[in-house]
């Protein structure tokens, strides 16, 4: 029988025995092994029998193994094991690839390939989780070695005016929030003492392309601050060399990174070392901003400093926050809700609402109180299969699943009595929304004697002073205690929330003092750098703390082993353990 006839067979369903597959999986040439395995691999997955679908995840394994990781495969082996959940096996299809093309000199490609590998947990499994591989940010590194604009980090005290370039990530995405914070900056810095410009590593054809790309740039402009996208070229590669020249012709004092591993288009341009010092901001997980080749963090919350592998000073974060009467809000009626009812909100994207035990807990809540209503913004229902065979119709007629659309869901914010934040992941930015329009939220308490995870995190119980509304990790029935409270007592949910407002607008409503806060802190990097006499904070607080006068010189030997422990492996690490 023809090879061609056993694959009809096998895409309708037959059985067909092992035997009769045997002369082609032992060809003698591994090439053609690698075909039948592909053709293969189609057959069993187009069949849709079960037992079928696990020897397709054989079969495309071998197609990758045999055919020398061809990237024509990658289509079909991510679909297959994305459908098996095998997240860990695409990720390392990923970086295959992404190595591969970078030892072929072709730089756009291994990006290209590195990204997906960065954002593989997102894509197939809905999780905010990423990790350190130091065999690609050293793949990354010898590729921009041979262009290198400054071959070392040469820190120099700022002559008159500290020249700042930024690099901007997400110019073209709708409602960005490192836009929005990079806009602060570049409003409020002190023009007498900072001299900003900010470059974008997308290609100018592709921002002006962008309705937001457009309007994002036209508002860098009318604060007074020039923009430069990356040139139109003829690879991506070429665009970003370009760019990462036009930063070296500035001439900056600073380079500051706004997400250097989120893109590897960032960290490509991080490691040309296209100025003298490199700073980073450090807004979430330390494996997607922190490279270990930073020369100096900014973070704005207390766990990734923790984390972060280069030295690090935690500033506050504050922004523009919303003023009530200033929001043309939604009605109830508008929502579909009674006047009367109590309404709890969550807001976050689809990725924070994975975790079916909080909508276990809110589902008991809505069940417990009917005169409840729950907004849940950010997310579609389909986005959260799992929940709608949880819901009774009458409780489902009380849930709104609502998106927004840059700020518009502001409006949807301001009806609700009470804010729930996400769990496991929490929010930050959007929690302080909430406290400033005068809405009590419910947080979670972080751990911060685990690692940092951004799955299981929850940074918004540092913003406030009020232990009350906080609440332990995963503890759902002290948060139906809670809830319940904000929903039977109006006295005790206006009293926090008139508190929250009060409290947030005083700590984190001026973005002028944290952007001053920034340029100090900056500057006194910049110039302990070039004298030679940078100290670490948290070398110094333990120092201070332990009294002892080799803590610096302990401190800096185990810093450096660790360095080496992290870059050489897990072998090393239990070794030292």
């Amino acid at each position: 029988m023809s090879f061609e006839r056993i694959l009809s067979r096998i895409v309708a369903g037959e059985t067909v025995a092992q035997a009769e597959l045997l002369p082609y999986l032992r060809l003698e040439q591994h090439e053609r092994r690698s075909e039948v395995n592909r053709l293969l691999a189609e057959a069993f997955w187009r069949s849709g029998r079960d037992d079928y679908r696990q020897h397709a995840r054989v079969s495309i394994d071998r197609a990758w193994l045999l055919g020398g990781f061809t990237n024509d495969l990658l289509p079909l082996y991510t679909e297959i094991h994305g459908a098996f959940g095998d997240v860990t096996e695409i990720k390392s299809a990923y970086k295959r690839a992404g190595v591969i093309a970078a030892e072929r000199g072709n730089v756009s490609l291994a990006i290209h390939y590195f990204n997906l590998w960065q954002y593989a947990h997102y894509q197939y499994s809905r999780l905010d989780r990423f990790e350190y591989d130091y065999e690609i940010l050293d793949c990354i590194e010898r590729v921009a070695r041979p262009h290198r604009l400054f071959k070392r980090s040469r820190p120099r005290s700022p002559n008159g005016k500290l020249r700042l370039a930024y690099l901007v990530k997400g110019i073209n995405e709708l409602g960005s929030v490192m836009v929005k914070i990079m806009l602060l900056y570049a409003r409020y810095h002190d023009r007498s003492r900072v001299d900003p410009i900010f470059f974008v590593p997308n290609p100018e054809r592709e921002v002006m392309a962008s309705d937001v790309g457009r309007e994002n740039v036209a508002l860098f402009e009318q604060c007074g601050c020039q923009v430069v996208t990356a040139p139109n070229m003829n690879t991506p590669h070429e665009s970003l060399l370009a760019l990462a020249r036009s930063i070296y012709d500035s001439k900056p004092d600073v380079l500051v990174t706004s997400a250097a591993l989120a893109h590897f288009e960032h960290y490509y341009i991080t490691a040309l070392r296209p100025a003298p010092f490199i700073v980073g901001w450090v807004v979430g997980p330390p494996p997607q901003f922190a490279p270990p080749t930073l020369d100096w963090g900014i973070a704005w919350s207390t766990h990734p400093l923790i984390d972060c592998p280069v030295s690090c000073s935690l500033l506050n974060m504050e922004l523009e926050l919303p003023q009530r009467d200033r929001i043309a809000v939604h009605t109830r009626q508008e929502l579909d809700i009674p006047e009367h009812a109590i309404i709890a909100a969550t807001a976050g994207r689809h990725v924070k609402f994975q975790d079916p035990d909080f909508w276990r807990a809110v589902i008991d809540l809505l069940e417990a109180h009917p005169e409840l209503y729950y907004l849940a913004m950010g997310v579609e229902e389909a986005q959260v299969p799992f929940v709608t065979p949880m819901l009774a119709p009458e409780t489902r007629s009380r849930l709104r699943f609502l998106g927004w659309r840059g700020d518009d869901y502001l409006k949807n914010l301001c009806v609700a009595d009470f804010y729930i934040d996400t769990h496991p992941s929490g929010g930050g930015t959007i929690v302080e929304d909430a406290a400033a329009l005068g809405i009590p939220p419910i947080l979670f308490e972080q751990d911060f004697m685990k690692f940092f995870d951004q799955v299981y995190w929850s940074p918004a119980d540092e913003l406030f002073d009020i232990r009350d509304m906080v609440v332990a990790r995963g503890d759902y029935a002290a948060l139906k205690r809670m809830a319940a409270r904000m929903i039977e007592d109006v006295e005790f949910r206006n009293r926090v929330g008139a508190h929250c407002r009060e409290y947030i607008h005083r700590t984190r409503g001026n973005p002028a003092r944290a952007v001053q806060q920034f340029e100090e802190t900056v500057t006194r990097v910049l110039k302990d750098a070039a004298q030679g006499t940078v100290t670490n904070e948290r070398e110094a607080e333990i120092r201070e703390l332990a009294g002892h006068k080799n803590v610096p010189v302990l401190v800096g030997r185990a810093a450096r082993w660790l360095k080496r422990a992290m870059r050489y492996g897990e072998r090393v690490l239990d070794r030292v353990a």
